[in-house]
């Protein structure tokens, strides 16, 4: 489960900022672990953290660890929820597993051209493929290029698509918009988070 963590101030602003540092090491080294995809103060007071795909144990060592809640300064308020559907590029896996990110590159002369024809593609995927879990098209500032970031369950599952004529017509017409296209598969090695 997806844990949103809604820490309350116990203490006074000055004792909160005197103790920022250690939390913020906290922070890091869970987000650089994979177990934090989130975390920032909010508006009203207080703070929120948003952990990944973790289990019960391991949520409640993330927060007896965290310094504000060992010296008292804020408590925890948890609210455990099943993510469903994540923006392309949000991994909520805290540990390496079977999912895998489409990085497809596309040299085009014409990127609106190129995008549309891509967007047809990943929009008959969307609507048929298991295991697609959501796709974010860019184009290159410059005009040059187009990419395709998607994430899938797993690689068998994507190279599944290779197999329905629908993807494989509309993927060709995508692939005359362009003047050259590379994909690769990737996995997680390392995940490093701002140090500030």
């Amino acid at each position: 489960m997806i844990h949103v963590l809604l820490l309350t101030y116990l203490k006074p602003r000055d004792i909160v900022s005197a103790h920022m540092a250690e939390h913020k090491a906290w922070l890091r080294d869970h987000a650089d672990r994979g177990r934090i995809l989130l975390a920032g103060p909010r508006a009203d007071g207080g703070a929120v953290v948003v952990t990944a795909d973790l289990d019960e144990a391991t949520v409640r060592e993330l927060i007896e660890t965290d310094p504000w809640h060992r010296l008292g300064i804020a408590s925890y308020e948890r609210i455990p929820f099943e993510a469903r559907t994540a923006s392309p590029g949000v991994i909520t896996a805290a540990e390496p597993d079977d999912s895998v990110v489409l990085i497809n590159v596309a040299t085009t002369e014409d990127a609106p051209a190129t995008v549309d024809a891509l967007a047809e593609a990943v929009r008959h995927v969307a609507a048929t493929a298991d295991g697609f879990r959501g796709s974010r098209l860019l184009s290159s500032v410059d005009g040059d290029a187009v990419v395709n970031f998607a994430a899938w369950a797993d690689e068998k599952r994507f190279r599944a698509i290779c197999d329905d004529p629908g993807f494989v017509r509309r993927y060709e017409h995508f692939a005359r918009t362009t003047t050259g296209a590379k994909y690769r598969l990737y996995r997680t090695s390392r995940v490093i988070t701002p140090d500030r």
